[in-house]
């Protein structure tokens, strides 16, 4: 059939299918060519900040490198066959610096500036290091630092200590640990000549303070780390004590509690004494002088006077406490009422033993005899599971990814056959609703030239085969 005469001979609703349908497989085949002829693009960085995107943004841009910024500014992408060179271009170049400026500050150093500006100039280079140290921390969005650093003075007496401020902002849904808190105050302490831990203070995005400052001076502990020090305490003396019980009574029912008081101030104690030598106690004889009358007085006697001189030796004793002794203990076991005098007495001496009981110290222990359905199971297994985990046993979420993620933009192979696919199903829908077209209605004129060329066959008896079975099935 002739291509014209057939679209001529369709609908107009089938005219109008027919041109959407070829429109659609134009542009499905030319949207097809370009995703298979274009590069293919790959994440180049991830999870950035926006100053961090704009810097790296005009860096490539001075190099001529096509990119895609995607995810809000958060994300850069580029072609995946130049992904990895561009990365190390970058990273040689050291960008992004996280809005850091380290010590290169001295690369064009001027030697004319004075010792003030050098002074200044080094300890911005030397926070900027730091920042970048602290931020590169897991879960670490970002960080800042200012330092104090005291110089030596002309008199002996002045000798204040340096100081340092980190303030530090998370990635959504992480905090820091306890032991990622001492790890940046050791940090900062280190690279900090003079500088002690306990001079670093520690605050989150919201201003609380994690350690040091007023509550974090030499010889004291904050609030929060001397409950964490009591908690594993407690921790310990308890899971020892379930064990031991477990043992000794067969898993049956019974219940311990340990409360623990810490000492956490620092105590420096000096005491001196006289040592007393010599043969006869009084120390080391010096001098002796003996002072003699020849006269006799009216006795008749002799006078005679012995002068000595001892000196005695002295001890020195300097003894400093460590913040953080044990300063009293309680314990309370709750046994099962079935055990007798002797048994309760053993089971006694064996926790007083394990939780290191001491009297004279202030410590007490009781242990008592209830009915068991007043008792708790406390299995030694559960006991473990369920003791109260310290707050720096809090485990971090997954490593963040500020500088490069693995995530890629590539053409996966399955995709042209589906789009082949998607083509052929839409090219069978429109020939399957062209097939299912409604037959053209006759005018009035072709409609009698139908009839009276039916009368005629009608009327000679010599109607086709065809036409007698359709016009016998016709009521």
């Amino acid at each position: 059939m002739n291509p014209k005469n057939y679209f001529v001979s369709l609908s107009p609703a089938a005219r109008v299918s027919l041109i959407v349908g070829v429109l659609a497989i134009v542009a499905l085949t030319a949207g097809m060519l370009w995703w298979l002829m274009a590069p293919r693009q790959q994440l180049l960085f991830g999870k950035l900040r926006e100053a961090d995107t704009a810097e790296i943004v005009q860096s490539l841009n001075e190099w001529k490198v096509p990119h895609q910024i995607i995810d809000g500014g958060t994300g850069i992408t580029v072609a995946a066959d130049s992904v990895y060179e561009t990365r190390m271009r970058l990273l040689s170049a050291g960008v992004p610096r996280g809005g850091h400026v380290g010590f290169e500050l001295f690369d064009d150093a001027d030697f004319g500036v004075t010792e003030f500006a050098q002074r200044v100039n080094y300890q911005r280079a030397l926070q900027g290091e730091i920042e970048r140290t602290v931020a590169s921390l897991p879960g670490v969005q970002t960080a800042r630092v200012h330092l104090t650093i005291r110089r030596p003075g002309m008199f002996v007496g002045d000798r204040e200590s340096s100081k340092a401020s980190v303030a530090v902002a998370m990635n959504p849904g992480e905090t820091l640990a306890r032991p990622q808190v001492q790890g940046i105050r050791s940090l900062v302490a280190s690279a900090v000549e003079g500088l002690a831990v306990a001079d670093v203070s520690v605050l989150d995005s919201n201003g609380t303070l994690l350690a040091g400052g007023a509550d974090g001076g030499r010889g004291a502990i904050a609030l929060d780390e001397r409950s964490d020090e009591e908690a594993r305490l407690e921790d310990r003396i308890r899971l020892r004590v379930v064990e031991l019980l477990g043992q000794v009574l067969n898993n049956e029912e019974f219940k311990v509690s340990v409360d623990a008081s810490l000492n956490f101030d620092a105590v420096r104690e000096v005491s001196e004494r006289p040592i007393a030598q010599g043969d006869d106690g009084n120390g080391l004889l010096a001098r002796k002088r003996i002072n003699s009358s020849q006269a006799p007085d009216a006795a008749g006697r002799s006078q005679s006077q012995e002068e000595s001189e001892y000196v005695h030796g002295m001890s020195r004793e300097e003894i400093s406490r460590a913040p953080g002794r044990v300063e009293r203990l309680s314990v309370a076991v709750i046994l099962p009422q079935h055990l007798d005098e002797q048994e309760v007495a053993r089971i006694h001496s064996l926790i007083s033993a394990a939780a290191g009981i001491d009297t004279n110290r202030g410590d007490r222990l009781e242990v008592s005899r209830l009915p068991s359905g007043k008792a708790r199971a406390t299995p030694p297994a559960v006991a473990a599971l369920t003791a109260p985990q310290p707050a720096d046993r809090v485990a971090l979420a997954a490593p963040h990814g500020n500088l490069i993620a693995n995530r890629s933009l590539q053409l996966q192979p399955w995709m042209p056959w589906a789009l082949a696919g998607a083509v052929g199903l839409l090219l069978g829908a429109i020939f399957a609703f062209a097939a299912q077209r409604k037959p053209r209605k006759l005018s009035a004129e072709e409609r009698e030239a139908v009839l009276a060329k039916l009368r005629g066959w009608l009327s000679e008896g010599q109607m086709p085969v065809e036409h007698r079975i359709v016009a016998s099935k016709t009521p």
